[in-house]
């Protein structure tokens, strides 16, 4: 259950940014409603007569109109994913092939193409796709088709990249790294497997 006392006072004062903090539902929704207010002013519109940030009851409480929201703040919002030298781990270098070996993997890249990369001019194969995917460094075409990929990708694939792409979590972490990424579902997958380094 979301903490309206946190929110209000996350909304007022929010912490700092820090790269090794996953913020929680209410800052989260804070934010989003921080940033639909800051949105119309820019727009010139009025927030009080929308009911946006201390006009609506969200954050100016009793006596306010209702705030409502049209997506789940906690799905709406860009997170960025935990620094890549969390995932730099022994355990999450392995990678495991799929029962078919690397043409199930080329396989399975293939069909991420054609899904979302379809209309393309100069679709990759699955093995070019999954080899920038491991790539240390994008840029130009190759990162411009991973970010399509990552942006896009459903979460049942997000798995998949491991049990049938044969990706290492690293690998999986640096191309959401690389391609800036900030989608919360795929943030909040690739956050569930990083390690804190030993200081």
């Amino acid at each position: 259950m979301l903490d309206f006392d946190k929110v209000r006072a996350l909304y007022f004062d929010p912490p700092p940014y820090d790269p090794e903090r996953i913020p929680s539902r209410e800052e989260l929704t804070a934010r989003y409603e921080r940033e639909r207010f800051d949105a119309c002013v820019l727009r010139g519109g009025d927030p009080e007569a929308e009911a946006l940030g201390p006009h609506g009851f969200l954050i100016g409480g009793d006596g306010k109109p209702p705030t409502v929201h049209h997506v789940l703040p906690e799905v709406h919002a860009r997170l960025r994913p935990l620094p890549l030298t969390w995932f730099d781990h022994p355990r999450r270098h392995t990678r495991t092939l799929p029962p078919g070996g690397i043409d199930e993997a080329h396989l399975f890249f293939r069909s991420l193409s054609h899904g979302h990369l379809a209309g393309h001019h100069d679709r990759p194969s699955g093995a070019r796709l999954r080899r920038h995917f491991q790539a240390p460094e994008l840029s130009g075409l190759p990162l411009s088709l991973v970010r399509h990929v990552i942006a896009c990708i459903r979460g049942l694939d997000l798995n998949r990249l491991l049990a049938y792409g044969g990706l290492s979590l690293y690998e999986i972490a640096r191309a959401i790294h690389l391609t800036d990424i900030r989608r919360v579902s795929v943030t909040r997958w690739i956050n569930q497997y990083a390690i804190r380094p030993i200081q």
